[in-house]
């Protein structure tokens, strides 16, 4: 059969070889057979037209050596400086190979000049047509709720329960299982996306489930949760104790409590009982791999409560050598008194460090200060009333006409920045409507005018009402945002019948945050949103702005981005964002080999196919998190990456942790 390969001699250094189907495979890579047969530079494959190299005699003396070489599939850089970068018609730096070597990129560029880079010892990897790109960045995750929610909730949202009697039937048996004054613990109650769900109080709590054993609902956004009356018991609430900090008890006319809190998670959820170590350690490592299996090879932790517990699991996975994935943690940030947080197993006036500089695979990247509320229970605090509608009512908005709630004053919010970026923190904020993001940008403002503008890159979260005139003055201050525009997937249709009616379409407003040259994210903000983090979906919709039921209304279509922007955001600009720009976020020579393999080009996919695309595997630092079959071919170094499975199938397309 005739041969071509794409490279002869190399300085006498490397030779390469050029595979060919055959259908007596296992005969032909016999080493006898490829030993007597095969011409010198070829070797035959059943896989198809492999080019691989052999390393033979003395190999170019640097430093540092390349273990691993990837090639033969689309490798996209996403270096727009770097090779390739610079050009128009490949603005991603799609490249023919990457040299990995010590955990890091060492090389990118052509195969030629590439296999330069290998020692004697080097895995060529063959990417079977598939794609290699940097490993995707969340940066605006709850992974420690995640886990916590792994080990201890029981699940109600729309991800499992399509109705109420869904519903109704998992609380039931859960309160079932219960010894006599156990807590039941709910979350994701969701009418917006669940049907039939009922008002919920405190009675109704009472009456239909029990009112000895103490109930907690919490709603799918986290800024909302129901308790009953054995629970107001436990936690001390009547007529008389007051309000948590910046949060809202609803209460009666007489001042009793509803069962209704408001922007009071962290009050609430300490007084429920916690697991112990060994099931919190097993949903921490359920979410870290789950992370993984999605292409994620660094994720946050929004607001981080440090505790004993929670630093002795996140330190523990981050010292495992097979670690999935690197977090970056925010602390809660205090506003007023600036206090450290209570360990949550230990005394009340007891202080926890949080993780500090750990180590490479974790790390506090700063902290997180909650401004205002959530659509979902009317508490984001915006310019116009929100619409009144049968879903508000059961949803529990506060009474009309209501603009939402801004949890602090602004000096408040002044002095806890002030505090903060005088320590050296970089700040993120949470600001959905358009009242909170003048209060916050405002602040900033202040904040920077008296203590200097430097690198920090202070964030705002989510800006979901966030107007285009508030991005231009973020932009004068180099503000970051990270926005949280999946939430039309879902949400869109009902955001614009019952929530906010046309406002809805100017809802994150990303096309102008790169005409005004921000630097931005998008993110999912798990598990205050259905389902688990998929960055695929939210790509897809930056890039289409649909709900997921309907390909053909677009909510805001002048404020869609391309495909390009959309990555970007999961790429180079979080790790910007994370102050990692030098170390992650592109395939970059001296950058650490934090990698996804994906099924197919991103660039190549229909926007509403983006779904579609399957991780294949992700790589930490160059090495494998098991997720692809990789076969060497008997007698070479050449190593093919394939899905794992005999029908082709992949795990990364595993059940939801849900």
């Amino acid at each position: 059969m005739p041969h071509s390969p794409i490279c002869q001699n190399i300085d006498n250094i490397m030779w390469f070889h050029i595979t060919v189907v055959h259908p007596l495979w296992d005969q032909l890579c016999s080493p006898q057979f490829l030993e007597d047969s095969a011409a010198p530079g070829y070797v035959l494959s059943s896989t198809g037209r492999i080019p691989y190299v052999r390393i033979r005699g003395a190999v170019d003396k640097m430093a540092t050596k390349a273990n691993i070489i990837f090639y033969g599939g689309d490798i996209i850089t996403m270096d727009e400086g770097g090779k390739n970068g610079n050009d128009q018609q490949n603005p991603a730096g799609v490249v023919e190979a990457v040299a990995i070597g010590g955990g890091l990129i060492l090389a990118v560029g052509s195969l030629q000049e590439v296999v330069r880079h290998a020692d004697r010892e080097c895995e060529m990897i063959y990417l079977n047509q598939q794609t290699l790109m940097p490993g995707f960045i969340e940066s605006h995750q709850h992974a420690v709720l995640c886990g916590v929610r792994n080990s201890y909730y029981t699940v109600i949202g729309s991800a499992r329960c399509k109705d109420y009697v869904d519903v109704s039937e998992v609380m039931r048996r859960r309160i079932d299982e219960l010894r006599l004054g156990e807590w039941a613990v709910f979350f994701g109650w969701d009418p917006e996306l669940v049907s039939g769900l009922p008002v919920l109080s405190a009675t109704y709590l009472d009456d239909n489930y029990s009112s000895v054993n103490p109930i907690l609902v919490i709603g799918q956004s986290f800024h909302v949760s129901w308790v009953n009356s054995a629970a107001l018991k436990v936690m001390g609430y009547d007529k008389t104790k007051s309000d948590p900090v910046g949060g809202i008890v609803v209460r009666d006319g007489y001042g009793k409590p509803t069962g209704q809190f408001l922007e009071s998670i962290g009050e609430v959820l300490k007084w429920a009982p916690k697991p112990g170590l060994d099931v919190l350690r097993k949903g921490f490592e359920d979410q870290w791999w789950y992370y993984a299996s999605k292409g994620f090879t660094t994720v946050t932790e929004l607001i981080y409560t440090p505790s004993r517990t929670g630093n002795t699991i996140l330190e523990e996975l981050a010292d495992r050598p097979d670690c999935p994935i690197r977090l970056a943690v925010y602390r809660k940030g205090h506003v007023r008194d600036y206090e450290m947080t209570s360990d949550d197993v230990g005394s009340k006036t007891e202080t926890v460090e949080s993780v500090g500089d750990y180590n490479d695979r974790l790390w506090d990247a700063g902290v997180k200060i909650i401004a205002d509320g959530s659509p979902h229970c009317g508490t984001a605090a915006i310019l116009e009333p929100y619409l009144e509608s049968p879903l508000t009512e059961i949803l529990s908005f506060p009474k009309a006409p209501n603009c939402g709630h801004i949890r602090f004053g602004s000096n408040e919010i002044v002095s806890t920045m002030r505090h903060y970026h005088k320590m050296g923190e970089q700040i993120a904020v949470h600001c959905h409507g358009e009242r909170a993001s003048e209060q916050v940008i405002d602040a900033y403002q202040q904040v920077l005018f008296e203590c200097g503008m430097d690198d920090r890159r202070h964030r705002m979260e989510h800006c979901g009402l966030t107007t285009v005139d508030q991005l231009e003055r973020a932009a004068k201050m180099d503000l970051s945002p990270s926005f949280f525009v999946d939430h039309l997937r879902h949400y869109g249709r009902i955001y614009k019948t019952d929530i906010f009616g046309d406002r809805v379409n100017r809802w994150t407003p990303l096309s102008e945050a790169t005409r005004l040259g921000l630097t931005w994210t998008i993110h999912q903000d798990n598990p205050a949103f259905p389902g688990d983090a998929l960055p695929f979906a939210n790509m897809k919709t930056a890039v289409t702005r649909c709900t997921k039921d309907d390909p053909t209304t677009p909510y805001g279509p002048q404020y869609r981005v391309s495909v390009h922007e959309a990555l970007k955001a999961y790429t180079v600009n979080a790790a910007w964002q994370l102050h990692r720009e030098d170390e992650m976020g592109t395939i970059t020579p001296g950058k650490r080999a934090d990698l996804v393999v994906l099924s197919k080009n991103p660039y190549k996919v229909d926007p509403f196919n983006l779904e579609s695309i399957d991780v294949i595997e992700t790589y930490l630092q160059g090495r494998g998190n098991g997720f692809a079959t990789i076969t060497t071919l008997p007698g070479t170094n050449i190593s093919i990456l394939r899905p794992t499975g005999n029908d082709g199938s992949n795990p990364s397309r595993h059940p939801s942790l849900l």
